[in-house]
């Protein structure tokens, strides 16, 4: 054999390469390497890549799974402990992986959390019908650890699986290594990213349709997807038939119009319709329609925002209606706010109204029809755009599309000129009111913007035994000066027999949680006076044709009802609601302060709505 050709083995323990040469024999590396240092840049950068997809994935989740379940169950029951519980979920799915980790070895779940997401919303399509078994509570946690925390508990897994390359075990200790990355990437990274996406989120879809969170579940599936490593795509495939079921069959999908027949065919058997259905930035906003009482409401989410009886030819033949009839007496007493007696009264075509919070637009359209210059403040774009097109809202006005507490701020502190004879408070949302609106500071403020004889109406909704329902009231009539009468909506009506005609179904058997809760209508003057606030007695002109307006616009005196003495609260807001105690106003900042309380009036808002309507319409969206 040639010379050149010949092979020498040599020993192994002689066999060292350059690179091995240079690594100190103490194991400290002078110089970061991939391999060398599982904290090197490298390292880092690859672990981070991982990490923080899959956390801003849970955060993704965890905004768009409340939206989806607010219109079963009403966004505050649905937000009830939410941010404790998707904060230890996460934190649960770190401790798994540390705990789980010899038992399930290297084997990833980022593909199985990808085929979960894509399942999940056929997954809650199957769940809805349980809601009227379960109530607000128990459903909305069922639906929520099924269809959010198994997610949220995944990515926290895959997160810690993601960061066991950098050894931090070895660094922090056993337990440092595993408490702590969880500990700052929940709190510092999760926690900020979810606060952001539930603010940006809302904004998205309230700007095109394309973002609504039943579309950006599936988003979601193919984000996992791709933040997926291993990428076993016959696994991954297994997710398309979820995509086509929505399509064809789920009836709260909105990618086609096949999704609207699929819930009209669903809720046919009520006699019920939905019209136009589209997500906002307050939440889930839809047009129905009952064919066989012939009158058609406007949703949000598990509220209604109000409705009419509509004008039919039977009606208008047989009973001599002249127009549609609004399907609550609320919204016809506010409308009073013309016939508060003043020194010095406005003609119709010089005043100037203010309405807060649109609805269907029953009062700014009885406003605009006696000739009233009107303004309309309404934080919900939608909500504007269906009183305009379904519910027969005339153009002639002035819509201001934005957050009303802003409005009003604004207003004041430019010290704008305009004044308003009369201001129109109705606001309700989420199955109880939003107590930004309620405050001394914006009441002060509002007030501000009356006329020296300017007069309000505000329909406030709640229990009139609850502390904070009473609270609002003494923190009205102090804005006002004790210049206000209280009146509810209706007669108390007999235990056994509801005879509110403002309701538009009646009441299922069995127990209503929601039995004391009642619109009431507080009207305010802007001008002291020893002699009590009067009405001027009403004339045809003041009915708009409407039979509602004959019967509800002026106030019963029947129907008034006195100042409740202020409730004994304790620290948290918490009292008997039997009086005793000091009046405690709501001030700016006190939304902690009565969580809970809104929390329970939203709790009973819900069986009063699902009284209302069937639970199959609430159910299928």
């Amino acid at each position: 054999m040639a010379k050149g050709r010949q092979q020498v083995r040599l020993p192994q323990q002689g066999r060292k390469t350059n690179d091995a040469l240079k690594k100190p024999t103490d194991g400290s590396a002078t110089e970061a390497t991939h391999s060398g240092d599982p904290l090197s840049p490298a390292n880092i950068q690859t672990a981070a890549l991982q990490v923080l997809p899959l956390l801003a994935l849970a955060a993704l989740v965890s905004s768009v799974s409340q939206a989806t379940l607010s219109p079963v169950y009403g966004s505050i029951p649905v937000s009830i402990n939410h941010l404790e519980a998707i904060t230890a979920t996460v934190l649960l799915g770190f401790i798994a992986r540390h705990l789980w980790r010899d038992w399930i070895g290297d084997v990833s779940i980022q593909p199985y959390l990808t085929l979960w997401a894509f399942w999940i919303p056929i997954v809650q399509m199957y769940l809805t019908p349980f809601s009227q078994n379960w109530g607000p509570v128990l459903g909305a946690v069922i639906t929520g650890l099924v269809c959010c925390h198994t997610l949220l508990f995944g990515s926290g897994y895959a997160a810690a699986q993601a960061l066991e390359g950098l050894d931090l075990r070895a660094q922090l200790g056993a337990i440092g290594g595993v408490a702590i990355p969880a500990l700052v990437l929940d709190f510092l990274f999760f926690r900020p990213m979810e606060y952001g996406l539930a603010r940006l989120v809302p904004m998205l879809w309230t700007w095109s349709d394309i973002f609504s969170p039943t579309k950006l579940l599936y988003v979601i599936a193919c984000g996992y997807g791709l933040a997926s490593r291993p990428k076993p795509y016959w696994l991954l495939s297994l997710g398309i038939p979820s995509l086509i079921i929505s399509f064809m069959a789920n009836p709260h999908f909105d990618a086609s119009p096949r999704n609207l027949e699929v819930l009209n065919e669903g809720i046919a058997m009520s006699n019920w319709t939905v019209l136009e259905r589209q997500w906002s930035n307050t939440g889930y906003i839809s047009v129905v329609e009952n064919s066989e009482l012939s009158y058609r409401a406007l949703r949000c989410d598990h509220s209604l925002l109000g409705g009419e009886w509509l004008l039919t030819p039977e009606r208008k033949q047989n009973e001599g209606w002249q127009v549609s009839e609004p399907i609550y007496a609320v919204f016809s007493m506010l409308e009073a706010v013309r016939l508060i007696e003043t020194h010095s009264p406005v003609p119709d075509n010089s005043a100037k109204a203010l309405v807060i919070g649109l609805g269907i637009g029953t009062a700014p359209k009885a406003l605009l029809a006696h000739g009233i210059n009107t303004t309309i403040v309404e934080l919900d774009p939608v909500v504007h755009k269906y009183a305009t097109k379904y519910f027969a809202l005339p153009t002639n006005h002035n819509a201001i599309l934005t957050d009303a507490v802003t409005w009003v701020d604004n207003e004041v502190r430019n010290a704008v000129s305009t004044k308003y004879n009369y201001i129109i408070h109705d606001v309700f949302t989420g199955g109880a009111e939003p107590l930004a609106l309620f405050t001394t500071e914006f009441l002060n403020s509002l007030r501000s913007l009356l006329t020296p004889e300017g007069t309000i109406a505000i329909n406030y909704a709640g229990d009139l035994t609850a502390p904070l329902t009473t609270t609002v009231l003494h923190t009205i009539q102090k804005a006002f000066d004790n210049q206000c009468r209280i009146f509810r909506d209706a007669a108390p009506a007999p235990e056994d027999n509801s005879t509110d005609t403002s309701t538009p179904l009646p009441k299922k058997k069995g127990k209503d949680k929601g039995d004391d809760f009642l619109n009431l209508v507080l009207f305010c003057r802007n001008f002291p006076s020893d002699e009590p606030l009067t009405f001027r007695s009403p004339v045809n002109r003041d009915f708009l044709g409407s039979r509602s307006r004959a019967h509800y616009l002026l106030p019963k005196p029947e129907w008034e009802i006195s100042l409740p003495p202020p409730p004994s609260l304790d620290g948290e807001g918490k009292g008997d609601g039997k009086g005793g105690g000091k009046a405690d106003l709501l001030k700016k900042g006190d939304d902690g302060k009565w969580r809970k309380a809104q929390e329970e009036s939203a709790i009973r808002h819900w069986y009063i709505m699902r009284g209302v309507l069937p639970e199959v319409v609430w159910e299928m969206w």
